[in-house]
């Protein structure tokens, strides 16, 4: 007698491989990356820090000069920041953030007889400021001489009786987390990095130390010089004086 299979036994084997073949193709369609305008040129797009007034796709900062001078007597530093920046085609203007920096002058250090026109923006209680610097044609560098607010929020000053010692004064900084904007013009955002050497002239029996190379010895004269080569965040700024 001749045997008869029941239908249904010819595809047991062949409909689940069929089916698995589906899912495969099904997975390795969807794990295609999404065609998205901001990165089909290889340059993701960086979203708004919306706690700074920055606009870097326009202006980056990428390197910062720093001369400094560290008065106890006023609790004050008096600096000169140089900026040297990237810029886009048809940028004009440099957006920093700034919180109580009294503002004396900027330049352009391709033109430095004149000084560039800027504005300030309305005050913002944790922002600060926006400061708006207009560029020249062909400015990649600007210098804005100032000098910080007795009460910075970033400069912890304190006074002889409140060190281990008792002798002299202490200064340290606190730039986290958008605290930089009060002792140096910056863009104050994580998405900014930049390198920078500085300057500092400090009262001549104090060391000065920053985030960067530092030096091992007291300076007689009270000058001190520093390097990062690595391009850091604002946050990483900082500063200490005092009889370390």
């Amino acid at each position: 007698m001749k045997k008869v299979y029941p239908v249904f036994t010819r595809f047991t084997t062949p409909v689940p491989l069929f089916f698995g073949l589906l899912v495969l193709l099904w997975a390795c369609q969807n794990d295609r990356p999404a065609k998205n305008s901001a990165t089909e040129n290889g340059n993701a797009a960086m979203t708004k820090d919306i706690h700074s007034y920055a606009a870097p796709e326009q202006a980056r900062v990428t390197h910062l000069d720093w001369q400094a001078t560290v008065d106890f007597t006023t609790k004050r530093i008096k600096g000169t920041a140089t900026l040297t920046f990237d810029r886009a085609k048809n940028a004009d203007t440099l957006i920093l953030d700034v919180n109580g920096l009294d503002l004396m002058r900027i330049w352009s250090n391709d033109n430095p007889a004149d000084s560039l026109a800027y504005e300030l923006g309305p005050q913002d209680p944790v922002l600060g400021q926006a400061l708006r610097i207009a560029l020249l044609k062909n400015t990649k560098q600007v210098s804005i001489e100032y000098a910080t607010a007795p009460g910075a929020r970033a400069l912890q000053w304190l006074d002889p009786v409140q060190t281990k010692g008792g002798q002299d004064p202490f200064l340290f900084t606190q730039s986290q987390a958008i605290l930089a904007r009060s002792w140096i013009p910056l863009q104050d955002s994580p998405g900014v990095r930049f390198t920078y050497k500085a300057k500092v002239t400090v009262p001549n029996n104090l060391m000065a130390l920053m985030s960067a190379s530092n030096p091992q010895q007291l300076n007689s004269n009270g000058v001190y010089e520093f390097e990062m080569q690595q391009p850091i965040p604002s946050y990483l700024m900082a500063l200490t004086v005092g009889n370390v």
